[in-house]
């Protein structure tokens, strides 16, 4: 374990500053903080964080620099009365809250945090939102104790300990219930106090708060004052890449926030409609509203809704948001993750008069930087010059992350439930070996703590290798169903888990939940997709090796978990089309008839690479022979492959939908799209002859689809984006052309997120998105997982 040593001996800075700022910096002045990340922390004896970045940088602007190595790390409870009993003095990061309103001075805000409690779920008694029901412990002198109180608490029922790791010792051995603590901060502590920090949940939010730098009441209300303008110029000035310092310190420690939207994308088009209208008929005037800040260019009850004035050349002519921009140029410059928005929607509007694009951006009344969605329109101006008129909304999304410290983590694949609930099948490594990892999720993307630990069920092998999950589904009965592969310490075995809705494996299914089937020869056997029957049996789809090659197949269980040998032959469907050649089978889907279309790969015979393979199965798991040419449709690029099937679904009209890549003429991949008929072939109404292709400037790939009641078709992958593999999700029309009304032109690109791409995509009962994947940060796989309202898209 980690130890940390706090500093005790109080230290004072002796700062002589010349000229201007000698009578706005104390000479005498105390910088105390404590560990709280990511705002403040100690990573190997040096002092990071958001909060220490902008607070040495405000210094340095201000004229003086103050290195972070005088900032003082000391217990809250310490630099707390510290901080109320001696003058001069800053204690950060410090919710303002209502109990020390005015205790202190505040110069801030430096970002909004989430005020949680954290718990152990335990099955025979789980954590209920109910704060009156616990026993609540907080740090003394915390936030933790008046947002606890404010949500209701009673101070009885409140513990108070010196530090982190004791709340969190008190919470594992059962003398508190919860602690109430920072979402953010406290799962890194509990990642580095608790002894099983999975067993910890974060199950009830108290509140959000701002974070500040408190001074001391006494403190020169100068130098409060000229902090608070530097902080204001850190976040609104624009360095010559286009973001602010600000968006970049708080991008180097976090990922992009998403918060509730009240602006809908109605009232952004006519916003941007109304101010076009104005510049071609008064453009000066117009310009000169649009600075001065006022009503309709500038909403008073919405200051998020604003409207900003582009020449073509990039030149900001007005920005009701920052007017301190105007005159500036802005060409060639980007958000913080490099993306040139600008451009974008200058050439956007040049070539289509309208539409949207998607940046990373700070709001103007919150701190943090979020998504944020833009809508531009071409006009030309009473004085005869073109303008482009823009106008956003900042995303009401929610990102989520599950990944335990120091483990890598792949979401690859999803279900929705009927009640809302998400279900996520993959893999953990812990460094030793990779694990299948099953989480729940709530509709409001908490962890769901009624499932398996806390939401999250693991499986290891007995063999102790690597075991992996490729498809998750459920059945009438609510029970869960995985399909994937586990290691038998020779090779591995087609693996199939059936979990009860509480996460426990269910003792009627196999062997207490788990049925393996080994082929007949050496090497890999896979399950990779997963469905079932009306009547409760279970259809897999993988690959088999037979120690010549692999064979695409399918097997059908009965609900108890017993070899259907009804089906196909003696149980197993074998395509067996290629000769000595491989075959592979990534995806399934039953019709209504509860027949089983399976697409992946398949090598031809006297071909070297593979086409995309799509079989159609009669309900006794014989291959339908009318189907495409003796039963296979077969699909390859013009580049000759290997193009691979990684998703296939039933839509109307009994089409057959099948998603995957196909190799490009420089050699990389291309997501690509196949629209069949019922009888195996393409379906000419759709895209250039049944087929859809997505190039991009790079690796394009895609592993999901899911397809909207009105029709349309959206696509879960990854896009090559600045030499980076960025998630993507792509969508058209019912014919296959790109809709260009979602995302840019037809696609939506997470480049905030960093590499990474999206297995998955969902959409629920109420018209919500989910997507699932991974990204990789600093070296390590984070699984993803994402819920994007409709309307955002």
């Amino acid at each position: 374990m980690k130890l940390i040593t706090y500093g005790f001996t109080i230290l004072i800075l002796f700062i002589l500053i010349p000229g201007i700022f000698a009578q706005s910096i104390p000479s005498d002045l105390l910088i105390l903080t404590e560990e709280y990340p990511p705002f403040n922390y100690l990573d190997n004896g040096k002092l990071k964080g958001i909060s220490v970045d902008i607070l040495e940088s405000a210094f340095t602007h201000m004229g003086q620099v103050i290195p972070r190595d005088s900032f003082m790390v000391v217990p809250w409870a310490e630099g707390y009365e510290t901080t109320l009993a001696r003058n001069n003095t800053i204690l950060f990061t410090t919710a303002r809250i209502t109990q020390r309103e005015d205790q202190f001075l505040w110069a801030g805000p430096i970002i909004s945090d989430t005020k949680v409690l954290y718990g152990i779920t335990k099955n025979d008694s789980p954590l209920i939102p109910d704060i009156h029901s616990y026993r609540i412990v907080a740090i003394t002198n915390d936030s933790g104790i008046g947002m606890a109180e404010n949500a209701g608490a009673a101070p009885d029922q409140i513990i108070e300990v010196s530090s982190p790791e004791e709340a969190i010792r008190m919470v594992e051995r059962g003398s508190a219930d919860v602690w109430s603590y920072g979402e953010m901060s406290g799962r890194t502590l509990i990642n580095l106090y608790a002894d099983d920090p999975e067993k910890f949940s974060s199950f009830m939010e108290i509140g959000v708060t701002d974070e500040y730098f408190a001074f001391n009441k006494n403190t020169d209300p100068g130098f409060v004052a000229a902090l608070n303008s530097t902080l204001s110029d850190i976040k609104n000035n624009r360095s010559e890449t286009g973001s602010s310092e600000y968006e970049q310190i708080i991008y180097r420690y976090q990922p992009v926030e998403c918060g509730e939207s009240e602006i809908s994308p109605k009232m952004v088009t006519d916003l941007v409609n109304i101010t076009a209208d104005a510049i071609s008929k008064n453009t000066p005037q117009t310009l000169d509203q649009i600075n001065a800040e006022i009503a309709p260019y500038k909403d008073p009850v919405t200051p998020g809704l604003y409207v900003f004035v582009y020449s073509l050349n990039g030149t900001i002519m007005a920005d009701a948001g920052n007017p301190n921009l105007i005159g500036r140029n802005m060409s060639g410059k980007g958000d913080v993750t490099g993306k040139m928005f600008r451009d974008e929607m200058l050439a956007g509007a040049v070539d289509h008069g309208t539409g949207w694009v998607h940046y990373v951006f700070s709001h103007p009344t919150l701190s943090g930087i979020f998504p944020k969605k833009s809508y531009y329109r071409l006009v030309t101006g009473s004085d005869g010059v073109p303008y482009v008129v823009i106008s956003g909304r900042y995303m009401s999304c929610a990102y989520l992350w599950h990944s335990p410290d120091a483990n890598q983590d792949r979401s690859i694949e999803m279900e929705i439930q009927p009640d809302g609930k998400i279900i996520l099948g993959g893999t953990r490594n812990d460094s030793v070996q990779k694990d299948i990892q099953i989480l729940r999720y709530l509709p409001d993307g908490k962890k769901d703590n009624s499932f398996g630990d806390c939401g999250t069920v693991i499986y290891a092998g007995e063999a102790g290798k690597d075991d992996y999950a490729f498809g998750v589904t459920h059945d009438a009965e609510g029970n869960i169903l995985v399909a994937g592969r586990e290691h038998n310490g020779h090779d591995p075995d087609i693996l199939l888990l059936r979990y009860t809705g509480d996460g426990n494996p269910d003792s009627t299914f196999g062997n207490n939940g788990t049925v393996r089937y080994s082929g007949p020869g050496n090497g890999t056997d896979s399950a990779r997709g997963v469905g079932v029957e009306q009547d409760g049996k279970i259809v897999i789809a993988g690959e088999m090796n037979t120690s010549i090659h692999k064979e695409m197949v399918a097997l059908r269980f009965y609900p108890d978990g017993r070899l259907d040998e009804q089906y196909g032959k003696n149980g197993l469907f074998m395509l067996n089309r290629s000769g000595d050649n491989d075959s592979y089978g990534f995806a399934i889907a039953l019709d209504d008839e509860d027949r089983a279309v399976i697409t992946g790969g398949a090598v031809a015979q006297g071909d070297r690479n593979s086409f995309i393979a799509t079989v159609h199965l009669l309900q006794n798991g014989t291959i339908d022979e009318t189907f495409g040419t003796d039963g296979l449709a077969l699909y390859q690029g013009e580049a000759g492959g290997p193009d691979y099937g990684n998703w296939v679904s039933l839509v109307p009209d009994n089409k057959i939908l099948v998603t995957g890549a196909e190799t490009d003429g420089d050699g990389s991949f291309d997501i690509v799209v196949l629209r069949y008929n019922q009888n195996g072939t393409l379906d000419t109404t759709f895209g250039e002859g049944g087929v859809v292709i997505y190039h991009g400037p790079g690796y394009e790939y895609a592993w999901g689809q899911t397809m909207q009641p009105d029709g349309k078709i959206i696509i879960a992958g990854t896009t090559e984006i600045h030499h980076t593999q960025t998630p993507v999700l792509i969508r058209y029309n019912q014919n296959g052309k790109p809709d260009p009304t979602f995302g840019e032109q037809g696609a939506f690109t997470f480049d905030s997120f960093g590499s990474g791409l999206l297995y998955g995509v969902h959409l629920d009962t109420e018209g919500n998105i989910f997507a699932n994947g991974y990204i990789t940060k600093e070296g390590k796989d984070i699984s993803l997982f994402m819920k994007i309202p409709g309307e955002d898209l």
